[in-house]
């Protein structure tokens, strides 16, 4: 028995040319989506990467409080502080030779300001503190805040003291300096002592502004 042959016909020119039109159109679509899929994950990408990191925090690693002299009208103190430097701070963002420099105030009030202290021994990438000392004299405070503080020594035998820290900075287009603010710390007079305080409580961390 033999077979018959069909009546199948090959598709004319005019036939394929939509199919084939489908088919490019089908490839350069993929493609176009592609590169915009590209792109717009590469845009993605250096965005999250660029964003700027936070700060590192600076901790309060301890402070004392010294009265050298009070009277009703007058005050002569100092104050030694030491910060503990995070890793991730020299190097990165404070210079490893540079100017350490703090302010400690009462009230929002500032009472005293350090002398600029230079230090050379800052190692990269490692945690470490620095210290710095501050002294003020009668004549540089108003009486009405003498006063205030005179009664919190007496009465609650603690102060409370603000400190605002300055480093120097060496990130590309900046000012030049970092700056540190802390939240008021409690200083609590030794016992049987109205002279000498220390920090007490948990040490605050200090956060860049």
């Amino acid at each position: 028995m033999g077979i018959e042959k069909g009546n199948h016909k090959e598709p004319t020119t005019d036939e394929r040319k939509p199919l084939a039109k489908c088919k490019s159109f089908s490839f350069w679509f993929s493609f176009v989506c592609y590169i915009a899929g590209s792109i717009v994950g590469f845009v993605w990408f250096h965005k999250v990467n660029s964003r700027e990191k936070p700060v590192p925090k600076i901790e309060l690693a301890s402070m004392d409080f010294t009265v050298l002299n009070i009277t009703d009208t007058r005050l002569s103190a100092k104050w030694d502080v030491s910060i503990r430097i995070p890793y991730d701070l020299p190097g990165c963002y404070i210079c490893l030779q540079g100017d350490f420099q703090a302010s400690f105030m009462y009230k929002d009030v500032t009472l005293a300001t350090s002398s600029p202290q230079k230090y050379n021994n800052l190692k990269y990438r490692e945690a470490q503190v620095l210290k710095v000392s501050a002294g003020v004299s009668g004549e540089d405070i108003e009486g009405l805040i003498v006063k205030d503080i005179t009664e919190d020594m007496k009465e609650k035998k603690e102060v409370r003291f603000g400190t605002r820290f300055y480093l120097t900075d060496c990130r590309e287009k900046t000012t030049g300096t970092m700056r540190y603010a802390c939240d008021d710390v409690t200083l609590r007079f030794e016992p049987g002592s109205e002279m000498k305080a220390a920090l007490f409580g948990k040490n605050p961390s200090c956060v860049n502004y």
